[in-house]
């Protein structure tokens, strides 16, 4: 065995795998940086190791491995690391996984090296989102912490480690006993069964941390931590950093009330109230979050079909344009090749001089060039009304799209052309009938 190189690569994980580098270790797994030669990529290695713990602890953790294995693969999600496969070589049982450059979230919760706001609650809404599809799978994460949450190169977080899941409606012995201590929420020491107001406490507290750098708590040992927990007040955020949005403070303070009444009951609630945190977010940052801009999205008529994965990644490939009243968006007789979603406002569309319709808000236009390719040229121009706010996609980007993206693009412009010959129809036979009335 090369000098330095970990005893694992000595058998048939080494013929497929080239060690790297190590990126960490857990309580029953390392994990590493590894060039997978199989499919010639880097991977997130991770490898269960013979443990010295004791026959209760032990088995705790080979249960804990056992769900990670059981569950490689099942979760497909934006915003959760995906485990390639899950397997065992050699006597090792090992994981591979997407290898996210940017680390985990946990260097960001020192006070000297808080994210702006606007960034974390961007990263905390997309976490609930993503915990909230792990939630409709049959699954509570229970461990959700900076640690377990991962930034790829272009700053993307993602939800790691569901070793500790709980799987709702499973018959079988599940171990409760799992977590970390000052994520876990009050009822959990009351012995309340696991709900998905466990998770959402728990991101609040990890809400708190990334904000503050500290915890809602002033406990130092773990008995003192309970206590505080059962009984006790949060320490309020506001105190702890200044300038916070109060509408954000207050999604924060909701998601770890000690009170299951009052805390939140679904995702949904918890990204509404930190939605209300955006427009004063905005303002601080002078940028637009993903989080806000999907939020518009969704409530865009255009988009009603779009699954959640998709919303996000057209929020990506978009661009949002501002136009005023009057200004023409596409020439007639120009090779526009985009594909405008109004978002607001008010448009007309006119063929040498006349007007032949107007497009209101929730409804697109250009879908020809996205239908027939880009070689014809347009046969009217669309100028706005009123002043009017667009989401643009070119077609380069749409050819870049996942095909589930462009399969989505298509039904929603299928739905759309239909009412429109709907429409059309309709105001010929209107027409016709009004003729021979006067006749």
């Amino acid at each position: 065995m090369a000098k330095g190189l970990p005893e694992a690569f000595s058998g048939a994980l080494g013929r497929r795998f080239e060690f790297l580098r190590r990126l960490g270790e857990g309580g029953m797994a390392e994990v590493f940086l590894a060039r997978d030669r199989f499919h010639e990529r880097e991977v997130a290695l991770k490898i269960v190791r013979a443990s010295p713990s004791a026959a209760g602890e032990r088995k705790q953790l080979e249960h804990l491995w056992l769900n990670e294995m059981r569950l490689a693969g099942r979760l497909k999600h934006p915003y959760i690391l995906e485990v390639y496969e899950a397997g065992t070589e050699d006597g090792n049982s090992f994981l591979v996984m997407e290898y996210l450059p940017g680390g985990t979230l946990a260097p960001y919760t020192s006070p000297g090296a808080l994210l702006p706001p606007s960034r974390v609650a961007d990263i905390v809404f997309k976490v609930s989102h993503a915990l909230e599809y792990a939630n409709s799978q049959g699954l509570l994460h229970r461990d959700v912490k900076p640690a377990n949450v991962l930034l790829a190169a272009d700053g993307t977080p993602k939800i790691s480690d569901f070793g500790a899941a709980y799987l709702l409606g499973e018959e079988h012995t599940q171990v409760i006993g799992v977590g970390t201590l000052a994520f876990m929420p009050p009822e959990h020491f009351e012995g309340a069964e696991p709900s998905v107001q466990h998770d959402i406490y728990a991101t609040g507290v990890m809400a708190y941390n990334l904000l503050s750098g500290g915890y809602p708590h002033k406990a130092v040992t773990q008995a003192e931590l309970i206590n505080e927990k059962l009984g006790g007040k949060p320490v309020p955020l506001a105190s702890r950093r200044q300038g916070l949005p109060p509408a954000l403070v207050a999604a924060v303070g909701l998601a770890i009330h000690r009170d299951r009444g009052k805390r939140f009951a679904t995702w949904q609630a918890f990204r509404e109230a930190l939605a209300q945190a955006f427009p004063d977010l905005i303002a601080q940052s002078a940028t637009v979050s993903e989080s806000a801009r999907f939020e518009v999205l969704r409530r865009i008529p255009f988009f009603a079909a779009f699954s959640e994965t998709q919303v996000w990644e057209a929020v990506r490939i978009g661009e949002q344009r501002a136009f005023d009243s009057g200004t023409e968006v596409i020439a007639e007789g120009s090779g526009d090749t985009t594909l405008y979603v109004v978002e607001s406002g008010d448009l007309e569309v006119v063929n040498r001089g006349v007007r032949l319709g107007r497009i209101p808000t929730g409804e697109a236009f250009g879908e020809i060039a996205f239908v027939e390719g880009t070689e014809r040229l347009r046969c009217a121009s669309v100028r706005t009304v009123t002043p009017t706010t667009v989401i643009a996609y070119s077609a380069e980007a749409l050819r870049q799209a996942t095909g589930a993206l462009q399969a989505a693009f298509g039904r929603a412009i299928v739905k759309l052309l239909v009412r429109r010959l709907i429409h059309s129809n309709d105001r010929y036979v209107t027409a016709i009938r009004t003729k021979n009335v006067a006749r």
